[in-house]
């Protein structure tokens, strides 16, 4: 009888058992697996801004680099410019003094010219061929006589009569003299005459721009006697590296093909082969200019620029094969020129640049968005883009995998997860906000830092072009202003990028032994224009006793020139700068002192952090961005020195960068 009750007592355990494990589980799992799912999707986002902070800084570099690519373009263009005489008296004798230049070019009433064209109409080149009337008679009445009469022995007569009356007609009246002889079978007097004729110099040309000596050769090469004079000949011509008509690397190159044939030496054979290779280039060269001749009219770049007022405004396009760069440049006021870069070279010359390089260190290719897809350089190279390699690609790299283990670490931490979410949550959130009030704060500082240098350059630029200026001195005065806004313009985007370099951790140092005076001379004279221009005096003091010091040279001196900037902004109305280089036991020294607003002691470490600036009403109507002494800290830290701080409220500040001497020294 008492199985009952104690069977239904141990029902009632079990039942309470399992909803208490139940409950257990549920208060486990159920946080467990919210957890898990929460990280999950946080793991999914968090990828996806990467991807899309990836895909912006890559577009953002990419502007950066075609900005820089289009100041390049624009120096080639202004480089050539200043070769007009050259250009426009001798086109076809010209040459770019830059590699990447495949060919600048006359642009002419809508037309493209090209070098090797003469710029005459072809009755106008005859008529300059020969321009001695009795020459021209005799030569006129030559040609009825051997064209319309077909009397061959009177044309040849009077041809012999033109030849006799000299002048600088004579090679082209001998050439027509000895045609007219090949055509009445007198091949000894003809092959006289062209032999004659092949030692001519390529600037002796017919009508058509061909030179004499090619006809001749073209008439001698079908003998075997003569290959080896006109390897030699077309030989010599062609190392002189001159402009050549399609027209003419054709001739060219048939009169080779034959001689290789008829030539009787395999040495000339091996010869005239050899020299059709090197021909090949300028022939394929040639016929591509001449493509680019007949479709020069449906290049869109030509209706945006034709009434361009300044380089500013230049628009560059690649060409149909998409390996060469289009841009129209201006000569004076009323002549247009076409320049054509050729994009491969572009690429090794980028890459050899030094400059180039430390601004851009990612590997990088210039392409055509023909051929390979990338980021667009701006809408002012049109068709051309850059390609990022290796780690520069921004590969997105592999989430955290949610294995077995850490399912259950957080099951079996969940308790402590929970507490410290909620921690972690708020602080994160107000972390967040806090840098989001900082890139804020730093976007307006140096949205203003960046729209001042532009405005007085543009301002100054203007006064310029319009005339309105009223002297050489005063000319002066405004270039000098616009190439000190440059400089400081490009200080500000120096800081900035050495900013966004210190935090990815690709920021390096180069230090190499070496004296420090030259490096403070050359920060004082960068800053001479700007403190002379704001009244300032800048007192320097250099020891020249000081030994080397292991320094890069060009990370200290935008150090320098941080901080000399910031005495000149916060020196109030006292308008005295020190700069000093001196020794003290194993540091060598270099302090910039101001008599300004000064620090408060509180602000002396704060100072040296991103983007931080001391709060007070004279700061503020002050521009800046407060990025300048982060960027000094980081470097002397990373020369193994230290930065001090003096100075108190209203008297002034004295920085004091601490480098260690080398050892011994």
């Amino acid at each position: 009888m008492r199985t009952a009750p104690d069977g239904k007592t141990k029902l009632m355990g079990t039942l309470r058992h399992r909803k208490q494990i139940f409950l257990f589980l549920a208060a486990v799992l159920v946080p467990s697996l919210t957890l898990v799912l929460f990280t999950r999707q946080i793991v999914r986002q968090e990828k996806e801004l990467s991807a899309k902070r990836i895909a912006d800084d890559r577009e953002r570099r990419a502007q950066e680099i075609g900005r820089e690519i289009l100041l390049r373009l624009e120096r080639m263009k202004i480089e050539e410019a200043r070769k007009e005489e050259a250009i426009l008296t001798h086109p076809e004798e010209y040459r770019p003094g830059q590699p990447e230049i495949v060919l600048l070019g006359l642009v002419e009433d809508g037309r493209l010219s090209l070098p090797w064209e003469r710029p005459m109409s072809a009755t106008a080149a005859r008529n300059e061929a020969v321009r001695d009337p009795r020459v021209a008679e005799a030569v006129r009445a030559g040609e009825r006589a051997e064209f319309e009469r077909k009397e061959l022995d009177s044309a040849a007569e009077m041809f012999r009569r033109a030849l006799a009356l000299g002048g600088s007609e004579r090679a082209y009246v001998r050439l027509l003299l000895a045609r007219v002889l090949a055509k009445s079978g007198r091949t000894a007097e003809a092959r006289e005459h062209y032999e004659t004729l092949l030692d001519l110099p390529a600037r002796e040309k017919d009508e058509d721009g061909i030179p004499l000596f090619l006809y001749s050769a073209d008439r001698l090469s079908s003998s075997p006697n003569h290959s080896e004079d006109i390897v030699a000949r077309i030989g010599a011509d062609l190392k002189e590296n001159r402009w050549m008509s399609l027209q003419e690397s054709l001739l060219i190159d048939s009169i080779l093909a034959r001689v290789e044939e008829k030539a009787v030496s395999d040495e000339v054979k091996r010869e005239a082969s050899g020299l059709r290779d090197r021909l090949r280039p300028s022939s394929a060269k040639a016929e591509r200019l001449v493509a680019l001749q007949r479709g020069f009219a449906g290049y869109e770049f030509r209706l945006g620029s034709e009434s361009l007022a300044s380089a500013s405004e230049s628009v560059w396009e690649t060409e149909s094969k998409a390996e060469w760069l289009l841009g129209l440049g201006s000569l004076g006021q009323e002549r247009r020129f076409l320049l054509v870069v050729d994009i491969g070279i572009l690429n090794a010359s980028i890459r050899s640049d030094k400059e180039f390089r430390q601004a851009f260190p990612e590997e990088l290719l210039l392409t055509s968005a023909e051929r390979q897809p990338g980021e667009s350089l701006g809408p002012k190279l049109r068709g051309l883009n850059v390609v990022f390699a290796g780690a520069a690609a921004g590969a997105i790299p592999p989430g955290v995998a949610l294995t077995r283990p850490f399912y259950l670490l957080t099951m079996t931490a969940v308790v402590v997860f929970a507490t410290l979410g909620g921690y972690l949550l708020w602080r994160d959130v107000q972390r967040e906000l806090r840098l989001a009030e900082l890139r804020s704060q730093f976007a307006s500082s140096v949205s203003h830092e960046l729209k001042t240098p532009l405005t007085a350059i543009r301002m100054f630029a203007e006064t310029i072009r319009m005339g309105r200026i009223g002297g050489e001195e005063t000319r002066n005065e405004y270039l000098d202003t616009i190439v000190n806004e440059s400089e400081r313009l490009s200080r500000l985007l120096n800081n900035v990028l050495d900013v966004s370099k210190i935090e990815r951790g690709t920021k390096i140092y180069r230090p190499l032994p070496q004296p420090l005076a030259p490096v403070v001379r050359t920060a004082a004279r960068t800053m001479e224009y700007p403190i002379r221009q704001k009244g300032f005096t800048l007192d320097v003091e250099i020891d020249e006793s000081l030994p080397d010091v292991r320094v890069d040279a060009d990370a200290l001196e935008q150090a320098l020139l941080n901080q000399i900037g910031n005495a000149i902004k916060y020196s109030g109305d006292a308008h005295e700068i020190g700069l000093r280089l001196a020794r003290r036991d194993h540091w060598a020294v270099i302090e910039v002192r101001d008599r300004g607003v000064g620090i408060d002691p509180r602000d002396r470490q704060r100072i040296f952090e991103k983007f931080f600036r001391v709060p007070s009403p004279e700061n503020n109507a002050i521009p800046g961005t407060g990025l300048g002494l982060s960027l000094v800290a980081h470097f002397v830290q990373a020369h193994g020195g230290r930065v001090e701080v003096e100075g108190t409220p209203g008297g002034g500040s004295t920085f004091s960068l601490h480098l260690p001497l080398e050892s011994g020294a």
